[in-house]
C-alpha cells in the first residue's frame, strides 16, 4: 500500500455543480456572501474541516492532492483535542408534498423533460460557473487553525471534449487575525490564486466524456464507465453532483439524472429549502456511513424546472475522532450558470 492509499484510508470519501440564470459580478458577490455567512445565533464558534475528504483520525504530516478537486489536505499529529469551525447549516422546511422521494423525483424528472431546449447560437460552447467553498484545517500541537476558502469554477467545453477550466481561490476567511497570522506562519496562502487548464480534443474532464445519456439506466452505466462498480448507492448521487458542475445538461439529460436519483435505495425527502444563493428548492438526501462516518448527502432541485441548484454533505451523528459540533456541514456546491457562450481566447 502506498502513501496515497494510506491517506485515503484515513480520509472518508466525502466529496464539491448546475444552472441558474446568468448573473453579473454584483450578483456573484452576493452569492459568495450568502455561502460564507456566519451563524450569528451560535453561542460558540464552530470550526472547519478540509473540503471533499473528512479527517477520520490524526496521522503524521502528509500532503496529498485529492483527485478531481486538486486540493491539498494537510494532516498533523493531534496530541490533544482540537476543534474546527463549521459552516452555517441550511434550514429545511416541510416537504412540498407527502409523496415519497422516488415518486416526487420522477415528477420533477417529468417537469425537467418538458422544459424547452435552450437555443444554441452558432460557434458557441458549453459554459458553466459555480461557487463553492471548502474548509482547510491545519492541526498541530492541539491547536487548529482553519480558513474558509471560497472557490469559483468556470469551464468552457466543445463538442469534441476540448476546452478550458479555471479555478480561482479567493482569499481565505479566518475567525481571527491570530488565526490568519498562524496560518501564514505555517505556510498557508492568504491571498488569491488562479489555475487555468486548457484541454485538447478528447481530454476535457476525463470522468465525463462524450454525450450524457438521456436514459436513466444508460446514465448509470455511463457514470461508472471505466471504473469499478460503486460500493454504495450514494456514489451515484455524488457522481450526479460532480457532473452538474462540469457539463451543460439538456432537459432530457436532467430528467435522466433525476430518474436515476429516484431509483437509488435509501433516498428520502429532506424538505423545502432556500439554498445558499437565495433560490427555493426541494431537497433529497441519502444518509449512510458508506464512506466511514454517518453523513447525509443532499441534492437541491428547482421544482419549477428540474434544474440542480446545489449539493451538500453533512455529518449527522458522530465525528469519529474529530471534535466538531454535530451536525456538521463539510461540503457545499452552488451551481450558478449553465449555458452557451463564445469560446475563450
Amino acid at each position: 500500500m502506498n502513501a496515497v492509499d494510506e491517506v485515503r484510508q484515513v480520509l472518508g470519501g466525502l466529496d464539491p455543480a448546475r444552472a441558474a440564470p446568468p448573473c453579473d459580478d454584483s450578483r456573484r458577490g452576493q452569492v459568495l456572501a450568502l455561502i460564507l455567512s456566519d451563524d450569528r445565533r451560535a453561542g460558540t464558534a464552530r470550526r472547519m474541516m478540509p473540503r471533499r475528504r473528512l479527517v477520520l483520525a490524526a496521522v503524521s504530516a502528509v500532503v496529498v492532492a485529492v483527485a478531481g478537486g486538486g486540493v491539498a489536505v494537510e494532516l498533523y499529529r493531534q496530541p490533544e483535542p482540537a476543534y474546527a469551525a463549521t459552516p452555517v447549516m441550511l434550514t429545511y422546511g416541510p416537504p412540498a408534498t407527502t409523496e415519497a422521494a422516488s415518486t416526487r423525483l420522477r415528477r420533477l424528472a417529468a417537469v425537467a423533460a418538458q422544459q424547452p431546449v435552450p437555443p444554441r447560437p452558432a460557434g458557441t460552447v458549453e459554459h458553466l460557473e459555480s461557487t463553492n467553498w471548502f474548509l482547510n484545517s491545519s492541526i498541530s500541537g492541539g491547536r487548529t487553525v482553519s480558513g474558509v476558502v471560497p472557490q469559483q469554477w468556470r469551464s468552457w467545453r466543445t463538442d469534441d471534449d476540448a476546452g478550458r477550466m479555471v479555478k480561482k481561490d479567493l482569499p481565505p476567511i479566518f475567525r481571527s487575525d491570530a488565526d490568519r497570522r498562524q496560518w501564514k506562519k505555517w505556510g498557508g496562502r492568504v491571498g488569491s490564486s488562479e489555475e487555468m487548464h486548457d484541454y485538447a480534443a478528447g481530454e476535457f474532464y476525463s470522468g465525463f466524456r462524450g454525450a450524457v445519456p438521456t436514459d436513466a439506466a444508460a446514465l448509470r452505466g455511463w457514470l461508472r464507465a471505466g471504473g469499478s462498480a460503486p460500493q454504495a448507492p450514494v456514489q451515484y448521487l455524488e457522481d450526479a453532483a460532480q457532473l452538474a458542475g462540469v457539463r451543460l445538461l439538456s432537459p432530457a439529460q436532467r430528467a435522466a439524472v433525476l430518474t436515476l436519483l429516484a431509483d437509488l435505495p435509501g433516498i428520502t425527502v429532506t424538505g423545502t429549502v432556500t439554498d445558499r444563493a437565495g433560490r427555493t428548492g426541494e431537497a433529497f438526501s441519502i444518509t449512510t456511513d458508506a464512506h466511514g462516518l454517518p453523513a447525509q448527502y443532499t441534492m437541491i432541485v428547482d421544482p419549477r424546472s428540474g434544474v440542480l441548484l446545489g449539493y451538500e454533505e453533512v455529518l449527522t451523528t458522530t465525528a469519529g475522532k474529530l471534535n466538531v459540533t454535530i451536525p456538521t456541514v463539510i461540503t457545499y456546491r452552488s451551481y450558478l450558470i449553465a449555458g452557451y457562450t463564445a469560446a475563450p481566447r
